[in-house]
Formats: structure tokens, sequence, C-alpha cells
């Protein structure tokens, strides 16, 4: 430490000695040398070199930002220049948002549409087949207007009485088409197939036809159809409450946690009568009011005039008026003195707060309000730094939110008869996926431009490129899945998803061709599905019996619930892999919550009974949530820290129930490293991303489609032979089939393994007779047969271990999907293959598991 300069000797004295407040660096500034790799601002202060031109003055003085040392800004050709010096990435510009500080990045901007798109009255921009099709597209009802006479669909369609086309083979198909329902009443009795019902026998169908509920759902004051008919008179002759909840006089129900909370959440108001609940006392303003106690407060102009105002006289206290107490020792105060009539108070500096002695002064780490920064927060001694992720930018006119630098973020959208792509940065909304019966789960591939989506009435699953996509090719066939969920591995190349019929979480690889049953125990009705495979990680929400948010290794491995309680009906769940949170929405709670990836900090974005009154799907980027919502019909976004700012992405009341919606951007899929690329990961057949556990977990799990088996290798797959004994292991009131492979089979369940073929044969019990006579031969007999077969035995080891040990180990007994022999390419399995590095995903469990509920080693 060097000399302490003299004009600051006294100070420093009276600092120690605590008669002086201590302000943050002002030591510390003169009296230190800055390290290699911190700037030293002209005050003295010591910041890390990064900081330096970075367009946020970090210096006190701002000789970080200094022109002398920054220089003259010049623009890349990928930037923009503002009219105000700064540089802004080009896909900034024209966004709907003004990022350069003066504006000039949206102020010369075409907002006129395309030539094959129709302009709306309020400036949105659709497709010109949008027009006239019964369906408010732009959002003011402008595309409907002057149609004249209703069109006329094209041959192989069926005209609507309002004016739709739709398919001609949608008739008679047990499900409402058309608007009114046209569709199936054109003499359909002659027609098999009668009413669909999509849902499962313990569950309630709304008239939608779309919409499945819980029994104990129906009658239960909420309406959760889309139309409200589980509430209905018909179906309700008398509704009751569930004890959670208070029944207004309209005899719908509330949360019982929102009565007599000071706000209406009845429609009638009926929450907030007849509370008698004492109004907690409202503290008193210290800048221009005194605190008499009791919740009593007098301006400060009163206090000390000779007057007792307050009702003990706390405003004329003997001795104390007109007394300074600042002026010895400042009171006291680490920071600021504030003098008063009566008394004085302490202040803290920006960046730090009162100690609970009311003196001292604490800094605030602001990093522990979320949100406080979009990406990384940095705290700092009276302070904080917000940093951005790479591929992100710090906004000019905010320097604590991260935008993308690059790309042109959108919206895509399944419609039930139709997928839309709808534009973030411009008014505009097209078709990429038109004629779909009822396209529900969705998912994409950035970096081919490959679109997957499920059709719950066809019980398939589909793809097609997303410039294209009217040339749809199937996936899975038809009448074998029920999809609600669908997820996409955008670095090892498969779609997972859930089976509400099958009860199941199954993957498949993009041509359909090798399919996979992942988890089937203790699985009642799974919804959304969302992948991590960076991490190796997969998450699904249940709506069942038991409504839970689990997760598991993308190879099956590891699972375990991470949401169990506060939980209803979890729609839809989204990934924000920026933060390493879990976002989702609870149709039955209204709510948005978000958490930990392994369920830990668990917070509530948004309660809305209004925008969130039947939410579905949900989906994030920078620092938005999208979601949509049956009973608006609507996509609404809002802030994914604080849930405000909500504001309509489409149209309300679209007629088609907006299903999954799904942020398309490349950093929405973020690059990671394949690491069954090489020789497929020496897999023969599927090669899966294994759970990320600690720094020696295996990167990579080698799994078997169904019908095959994995070798004790752990590498090949063979057929398999054996099938589990029947008995079931599904909730009493699932009966659907399953498949007759296991991979994530409960230790509490039995499972018995016999020989195809010999399903019939039984052993007996020992000791119990079989009702012939036993024969004195029958010894002799045995003796010669095992003398024979051991004989037998000794043979055929002595024959096989000569015929091992004298042949050269040079071919393979198998086909390899991936790797192809040639004549000229022998080697040794046992010599050749790379030795793994980590134990097996299987293996690592199994030896050592993870102690949560519902974990359990396969």
């Amino acid at each position: 430490m060097g000399p302490i300069p003299s004009f600051l000797g006294c100070s420093v004295l009276l600092l120690l000695a605590g008669l002086l407040p201590r302000q943050a660096h002002t030591i510390t500034s003169f009296e230190s040398t800055c390290r290699s790799d911190q700037f030293r601002c002209g005050n003295g202060m010591c910041i890390p070199l990064g900081y330096v031109c970075d367009r946020e003055a970090d210096c006190a003085d701002a000789s970080d930002e200094s022109r002398s040392r920054c220089g003259s800004t010049t623009c890349t050709p990928e930037q923009f220049t503002c009219k105000s010096g700064e540089c802004i990435p080009l896909a900034w510009m024209c966004d709907q948002h003004s990022d350069c500080r003066d504006g000039s990045d949206e102020a010369q901007c075409n907002k006129t549409c395309r030539s094959d798109e129709f302009t709306c009255g309020n400036g949105h921009c659709v497709q010109n087949r949008f027009k006239c099709d019964r369906d408010d597209d732009c959002g003011d009802g402008s595309d409907e207007r002057n149609c004249g006479a209703v069109n006329k669909c094209p041959p192989g369609a069926f005209t609507c009485p309002t004016g739709g086309c739709i398919s001609q083979e949608w008739v008679c198909d047990g499900d409402d088409d058309c608007i009114d329902g046209a569709d199936e009443k054109q003499n359909c009795s002659a027609k098999a197939g009668g009413d669909l019902h999509f849902c499962q026998n313990n569950e309630f169908q709304c008239n939608d036809r779309t919409t499945c509920l819980h029994r104990t759902w129906v009658c239960d004051g909420e309406k959760d159809c889309p139309d409200g008919e589980d509430e209905s008179s018909e179906n309700c002759p008398t509704v009751t409450c569930r004890p959670d909840q208070f029944q207004c006089r309209d005899r719908s129900c509330i949360a019982g946690n929102l009565i007599c909370n000071g706000q209406g959440d009845c429609a009638d108001g009926t929450d907030e009568v007849n509370c008698n609940i004492t109004a907690p006392i409202k503290p008193c303003n210290t800048t221009s009011e005194f605190d008499c106690g009791g919740g009593q407060c007098i301006p400060l102009a009163k206090v000390c005039d000779r007057r007792k105002d307050c009702p003990n006289g706390e405003d004329e206290p003997a001795g104390k008026c007109s007394v300074n107490e600042c002026a010895t020792a400042n009171g006291g105060c680490m920071h600021t003195c504030v003098n008063l009539a009566v008394g004085y108070r302490c202040e803290c500096h920006a960046g730090y707060k009162l100690a609970p002695d009311n003196r001292s002064c604490v800094d605030i780490d602001e990093c522990e309000t979320p949100g406080v920064c979009s990406q990384q927060c940095i705290n700092q001694v009276g302070s904080f730094k917000c940093e951005c992720q790479e591929g992100y930018m710090r906004v000019m006119h905010n320097h604590t939110r991260c935008k993308a630098s690059e790309g042109h973020a959108s919206l895509l959208l399944t419609r039930r008869h139709d997928i839309r792509k709808i534009a973030l940065d411009r008014p505009e909304m097209t078709s990429i996926v038109n004629s779909t019966k009822s396209s529900t789960a969705l998912d994409f591939v950035f970096r081919t431009g490959m679109i997957f989506w499920s059709d719950v009435t066809t019980k398939s699953i589909y793809k097609s490129p997303i410039d294209e996509g009217n040339e749809k090719t199937l996936v899975v066939k038809h009448s074998s899945v029920t999809s609600d969920g669908l997820a996409v591995d955008w670095i090892y190349n498969h779609v997972y998803y859930t089976d509400t019929h099958k009860c199941t979480i199954e993957l498949t690889n993009f041509e359909g061709s090798m399919g996979k049953v992942l988890v089937e125990d203790s699985v009642d009705i799974p919804r959304s599905i969302a992948l991590d495979p960076i991490d190796g990680w997969m998450y699904w929400s249940d709506w069942g019996a038991s409504p839970r948010i689990e997760r598991a290794g993308m190879d099956g491995s590891h699972r375990t619930a991470i949401i169990t309680y506060d939980v209803k009906w979890p729609n839809g769940i989204t990934l924000d892999l920026v933060l390493k949170r879990i976002y989702w929405v609870d149709g039955k709670l209204n709510i948005i919550s978000s958490a930990n990836f392994d369920g830990s900090q668990r917070r509530q974005v948004l309660y809305s009974s209004e925008y969130l009154r039947h939410p579905f799907s949900i989906t994030t980027f920078e620092d938005h949530v999208y979601w949509t919502d049956w009973d608006k019909q609507a996509v609404f976004k809002a802030n994914k820290f604080t849930g405000q700012d909500v504001q309509a992405v489409t149209a309300t009341h679209m007629l088609e129930h907006p299903m999954v919606v799904h942020v398309y951007h490349p950093y929405r899929q973020p690059d990671g490293v394949n690491h069954c690329q090489s020789v497929n990961g020496h897999c023969s057949h599927l090669c899966l991303p294994a759970p990320r556990i600690n720094e020696r977990s295996p990167r990579i799990s080698c799994a078997c489609p169904t019908g095959l088996k994995l070798m004790s290798d752990g590498l090949m797959c063979v057929e398999d032979l054996y099938v589990p004994s029947v008995h079931s292991r599904r909730p009493i009131h699932k009966t659907t089939g399953k498949s007759p492979v296991s991979t994530t089979e409960l230790p509490q369940i039995a499972h018995s393994e016999v020989p195809v073929g010999n399903a019939t044969e039984t052993s007996r019990p020992e000791g119990k007779p079989d009702g012939s006579k036993p024969s004195p031969n029958n010894n002799i007999v045995m003796i010669v047969l095992i003398t024979l077969t051991g004989t037998s035995v000794v043979i055929l080891l002595t024959i096989l271990a000569y015929r091992r040990c004298t042949r050269a180990v040079n071919s393979m007994n198998f086909e390899n999907p991936v790797y192809h022999k040639t004549t000229e390419d022998h080697f040794s399995l046992e010599k050749n293959v790379t030795p793994h590095m980590y134990a097996t995903a299987m293996e690592e469990e199994c030896a050592n598991p993870l102690c949560e509920a519902g974990t359990e080693c396969v």
C-alpha cells in the first residue's frame, strides 16, 4: 500500500473511528493499482477491460467511453448506422421496435404489403387467399368486407353454407368441419362411423370434439369447455364448488385464496362482502408526513409548531424540536443523515440499502431480482452490470435487455385445418400447410427448414419443407398414434412424441423407419413434451390423476418428477435454453409458471382469468412468453419475468382453435455436438443422447427399435425372442394396448419373461402329484438320461473351445444399417471397436441412481 495523501489523512482517521460515512471505492480508488486485466478510470476506480468502449459508462466520470479513447464508430456492412451514431444489426431495422436512440431505424420503413398479400385496414398483411374465407384474419374484419356472393369451392371439395370449403372426405366423418356442422347433416346415417369420441371413457368430451376434461371437472363451477357446456344447467342441476374454492352468487367458483383480497374476483363482487378484515396499516410518507403511530399521519409542517396534532403529542416532544442530530458524527449514519423536525433518519446511496440497525448500509444484490437483466447479471458494489450471451446484443436505450443480433423471429401455429406462420417483426401472416384435418402438435428443424406435426384425427405424424408445406410426407403411419405433444431433436435427428391413447413417450427417426417406446410405466395422460439435446434431457407434462411435470434422459434413463404440487392441467411446456428454465401453462389454474430445469426456484409469472382462460401451448424467446388460448381463440404474449404488458399477437376469436405455437428462429435451436455422428456411436440401430449428470456422464446410449433387444455389449441389437408375461401395468381405468417392449420398468412391478411359443407350458410345483402312478423303472431311466446328457455337453463344449481357439476372428455376424461392410473390410470387433470413454447411461444409473422420487434403475 502506498502512502496516504495528506489531504485524506484526517478523513481516513475519522472514517476508522466511525465518525464519517464510508463511500464505495473512495479510499480504494486512490490508493490501489489496477491489475493488468483492469482499466483505471479518471477518478482512480478499477473496472474490467471488457467494459471499456462497450457503449455503457461504467466509470463515474465516463472516462471508459471517452471519444479520445474509443474514437469514432464505424459500422460494418452487416450493421445499420443510426443518425445518433450507434451501430445496430441490420436485422433490427424495421422490426417495429426503435433500437436507435433517435428511432432512425424505424423512420424509413416500407409498410406496404406485397403484391400477393391483402392490406388490412389496420395495416397488417395477410395472404390474398385469406380474403372472404369467413375468418377474421386481419383482426379488424376488413378482409371479410365487400365479399359479395359465397365463393365456389374447387372440384372434390364440399361447400359449407357459410362459404368455407372442406375436403369431400371430411363429410360425414363424425367431426364438424363446417362452422354450422352442415358437413355432418348430409344423410350421414347411412355412413358408418357415427359420432367420433376422441376422449377416453373416463373423460368428458366438449362439443368441439377436441377438448377432453376430467370427469371431476364437470360441474365444479369453472367453465373448462370452450363453450362452457361442462357447467350447463343440463349437465349441472346443482353446482357445488370444491373445498378449496369459494362459490360466487352466480354459481361460479374462484380460488379460495382470492376471498377478501381487496379485489372483486367474482363477477358480482360477492367474494369481497362481509370480509370483516382490518385493513393493513398504511405507512406514512416519510418525506412529507410525520408518523404519530397507530397509522395516523400528519403533515411535516405541523411538527414542532407548538400545537399537539398527534393524539399523545408525539409531534411536540420536549427538548427535541429544532435539534440537528446529524451535526454530531453524521448521526451515526454510514452514508447520508437526513435531519427531521423531530429526530433524523439515515439514507443510503444508490445501490445500497439500510441494514437492520437502520444506520449501516449494505450492498444491494440486484441480481437476486428475476428479470433485472435479460440474461447474465453481474453484481458489483453499489451497482450491477448486464451481459448477453453469444449471438445477442444489448439494446441501445436499455442496456439491461438483450436482443438477438440476427434472424427474423416468427411464430409457427397449428390451427386444426392449417398451419400458419406469423411474423413478429412486421404485421404479416401466411399459411404454410393447408387442408390439415386436425393438426395439433408441431415442431421444426431450422437447419433444414423441415416442419413436423401430428394430426389427432388421422392419428399420424407428418413432415414437410416449410416453404413447400403442401408436399407433406407421412412419418408415422395412419391410425397408429394420437399425439398432443411433439418435439424434434435437431442435433441427433429424432422425433419424440406423447401418445395419449397408448399412454407412452415414444420416438422415431425422421423417416419413421425406427421407432421405440421410451417411457410407458406410470404414465396417465401425457400432453406436451420439450427437449434439451445439448444436455440430453426431455421434459413432459401429464394431466392425469396425479398431474405433474417429469423429466428423463433422452434415452429414457434417470426419470424423475420435477413439478408435483399446485398443478392441475399442465397443457403446454417450453424450455428457455438461455436461462435454463422451464415454463408451463396450467389450463385449470389459469397461470403461467416457471422453474429451473430441476424444478427448483419455482415462480408464478402470470395469473389471469381473462387471458389465461384456457391456455393450450406456450413458447418463449428473448424477454417474452407466447401462448395460445382457446377461450379467446388467439395468441398472446407477455413479459416472461413479470407477466406484464399482455398483448394479443393475433386477432381474437378466430374460427379455428389455435393449438400449438413455436417461435421459429435459429437461436431456439442452438448448435451442439452430435456424439453419434461418428459411425453412429458404434450402435447398430438407435444412438440416443444420454443425460448430462456430471462431467463423467456418458454422452450417448445405444437403444433398439421395438421388436429388438440390446446385447450385453451395449451396442448391438438382435431379435427379441422374449415378451413380457401378460399382466396389466396400466391404471385400472386405462384399457388401451401397449408395446411389448418395456424400457422404463418400475421395480415394484414384476416382469417375468417366457420364450415365445412356450407361453402355454407351466412348471409343476414341487411335491405335487400329477395324477400318474410312479414306476420303479423311472429312476433307472432318469440316471441313464442324465449320464448321456452330461457326456453330450462335455463333448459339445470341447468342440466349441477347439473351434474358437483355432478360428481367426475376422468377420461380423450381423448387418449394421449404418456401417456396411465390404469384402476387403474384415476386422475384429474386439480389437477395432473404440473403447468407451464413459459407462453407458443405464450402467451409470444402476451403479448410482438418483435419489429422487420416481427415479428407478432400469
